[in-house]
């Protein structure tokens, strides 16, 4: 078990996001949470990866257990290492290129020499079908174009786990299908995901375990052909019907 969160607890004011929510990951598992929106999706990577501190809760990761409204900066920052993340907004410099976009958490935030850095920058530009835009700032980049840079960044330094958080929410079917192209590239390629999304081909496809959720709680989970093909919750049911009409 690569990474396993357990009740997750997170009120924003008297708004209660999440209420207990558990999930588990294995190593090169691609994980799929869906949910209609505000089922508290977002919030949840968000904690996982320490950008929200949750109320309550623990997570194991390799092994290491850790009381998340508790966790030490410097025990965030360690995991925060071993990790990526790919928001739905790309958040590019907008004054760097797509390599020095890259590069950029390489050198300041791994202290790769800057040779190295720039190798493994253009590989993973490479990986995701950009290397020939490398010299391109993000205004002269599409969405889609400008979301494989994010990816690149994310998978440069070859984490242990990437979470992409809903990745072609912002982008129009053409270059929603080029990013899920990349992304199911990676994951046939073993690289271990967490992804909220609204894409329900991709999850039925590439994921290999789902999780559902509603209203701050998981309503349902297991691999992916089970819940998509005989989902034992009729709210499942109902939302996976929803959407496909």
């Amino acid at each position: 078990m690569l990474l396993r969160v357990e009740n997750v607890h997170k009120s924003f004011g008297a708004l209660k996001v999440l209420q207990g929510v558990g999930l588990s990951v294995d190593k090169g598992d691609v994980v799929a949470i869906l949910g209609p929106s505000g089922s508290g999706k977002t919030t949840l990577l968000r904690c996982v990866n320490f950008l929200e501190r949750a109320d309550e809760g623990t997570l194991t990761f390799d092994g290491e257990r850790f009381d998340l409204a508790r966790m030490s900066k410097r025990d965030a920052a360690r995991l925060r290492k071993k990790t990526a993340f790919v928001f739905q907004s790309y958040n590019l410099f907008l004054n760097k290129t797509a390599l020095e976009n890259v590069t950029e958490g390489l050198i300041v935030g791994r202290r790769i020499p800057k040779g190295s850095a720039i190798d493994a920058a253009r590989r993973a530009l490479d990986k995701v079908g950009m290397l020939d835009r490398a010299d391109h700032y993000p205004s002269q980049l599409s969405g889609g174009q400008q979301q494989r840079a994010a990816i690149a960044r994310a998978i440069a330094a070859q984490p242990e786990i990437v979470y992409f958080d809903e990745p072609t929410s912002a982008l129009d079917p053409e270059l929603t299908g080029e990013v899920l192209a990349v992304m199911r590239n990676l994951a046939e390629e073993g690289m271990t995901m967490l992804v909220v999304t609204h894409e329900l081909g991709f999850a039925r496809t590439v994921s290999s375990q789902v999780v559902f959720m509603e209203g701050g709680v998981v309503v349902e989970a297991g691999p992916s052909r089970q819940i998509f093909e005989a989902p034992r919750q009729e709210r499942t049911r109902a939302f996976l019907q929803t959407d496909q009409a």
